[in-house]
């Protein structure tokens, strides 16, 4: 299933979190990310594979978090605020000569559904919206923020020989 995929585009709130958001007293935003997933995107990077952040909240502490973590992980790929996942992926084929069958697009829900039907594998967590699922060819045994990402990402590596022996 993954033994084409080039790069991986995927959303943030329900794939790398668990969809919570956490607002402090003085409005602060807050969102947790698992840490499987922040140890397995360098190990996809390193093996090649090109990395996008898709994320449609606005709001502008949610647009820094988003931020904040692409930074850390060195994604330079980062649509926030999209409200058209299909065009902010076809942008990312484009700027690096990816076809759309060469991209696995991880969604959970149904915004990202316009995404996930141009790509040649769309994924996602188990907790995904049944509508999102039933337009999956890949369902994670893991639920968004729980390390799905790491899941589709070593299946990637695997299924193409690139897992590290590490």
């Amino acid at each position: 299933m993954f033994e084409n995929v080039k790069a991986v585009a995927m959303d943030v709130d329900g794939v790398l979190t668990d969809g919570t958001v956490w607002w402090g007293p003085g409005g602060e935003e807050f969102k947790r990310f698992c840490y499987a997933d922040v140890t397995g995107i360098p190990r996809a990077q390193q093996s090649g594979i090109a990395l996008a952040l898709v994320s449609g909240e606005s709001s502008p502490g949610s647009m820094e978090i988003v931020q904040r973590f692409a930074d850390k992980l060195k994604i330079a790929d980062v649509y926030k605020g999209c409200h058209d996942k299909a065009a902010a992926v076809r942008n990312f084929a484009e700027k690096h000569g990816f076809q759309l069958p060469e991209i696995c697009f991880i969604g959970d829900d149904v915004q990202d559904i316009p995404a996930m039907i141009i790509v040649g594998v769309a994924a996602v967590p188990a907790d995904a919206h049944p509508v999102a699922k039933a337009n999956a060819h890949f369902t994670s045994s893991r639920k968004g923020g729980r390390g799905v990402v790491r899941e589709i990402l070593d299946s990637v590596m695997e299924e193409q020989g690139l897992l590290p022996k590490t």
